[in-house]
């Protein structure tokens, strides 16, 4: 993820690779998931995480047949150093764990997500590292989902208590093409708060994810947070 020069094609291959490696046991079943993806920007709540540009992500899951889950995610990012040339940082490693069940035709999901963004900061530099716990809710192609932040939120001072809340949907129209759409409300502590939402499709084919998406937020003057369409492939194994 720190490597921003990935091509394309470099890609592929490893997409095709990897699934390959574990086909012996695909008949098994496994509570380690894994999955990897090439987005043509980082879009998150609404904001570009690389400016504007291409990002590789992946991650990997555990999930227990009890409900409790833990995993890793990572992407490479440039905010940070965009923003602060005497910054050193171009990655972004997510950890997280909780527990998710049923009621009836309502699941639930609770747990805590670290962001952590590894790397060299001036003297004085507030931590752009962040704790949020979160509670979620879903109802059949409906989901709703509420982040506490514990920590300043991505380093921004005195903002400890932020929240977010996000609304979303999805559902497949034909097997294999799903539609979404999501609105989501980032209020920030001590700052200024705003909203951002997403449309689009996305569509499986030959083991792999594609997207194609449309986001934006009412925030102006602000070009990483302007209007833009997001294309995705991903896999999963």
């Amino acid at each position: 993820m720190s490597t921003r020069t990935l091509t394309a094609a470099s890609l592929a291959a490893l997409l095709v690779t990897l699934p390959l490696a574990g086909t012996a046991h695909a008949e098994e079943t496994s509570p380690f998931t894994a999955n990897v993806g090439l987005v043509s920007d980082y879009a998150y709540r609404g904001w570009s995480q690389t400016d504007e540009k291409m990002a590789l992500q992946g991650g990997f899951d555990y999930a227990h047949s009890s409900g409790l889950y833990a995993g890793a995610w990572g992407s490479n990012v440039s905010w940070l150093a965009d923003a602060d040339d005497k910054v050193s940082n171009s990655l972004e490693l997510d950890l997280y764990a909780g527990y998710k069940g049923k009621l009836g035709d309502f699941g639930y999901d609770v747990g805590l997500l670290q962001y952590y963004y590894p790397g060299s900061y001036p003297k004085g530099f507030n931590s752009p590292n962040t704790l949020e716990g979160y509670v979620g809710v879903s109802w059949e192609f409906l989901t709703f989902k509420y982040s506490y932040a514990f920590t300043d939120l991505f380093g921004a001072k005195n903002s400890d208590g932020s929240q977010y809340f996000d609304l979303g949907a999805s559902y497949e129209v034909m097997p294999g093409l799903k539609v979404a759409a999501h609105i989501g409300r980032q209020k920030i502590e001590n700052g200024t708060s705003y909203n951002d939402w997403k449309l689009g499709v996305t569509k499986s084919l030959g083991g792999f994810d594609l997207g194609l998406h449309y986001v934006d937020t009412d925030v102006d003057h602000a070009d990483l947070a302007d209007e833009r369409v997001i294309l995705s492939i991903s896999r999963a194994f």
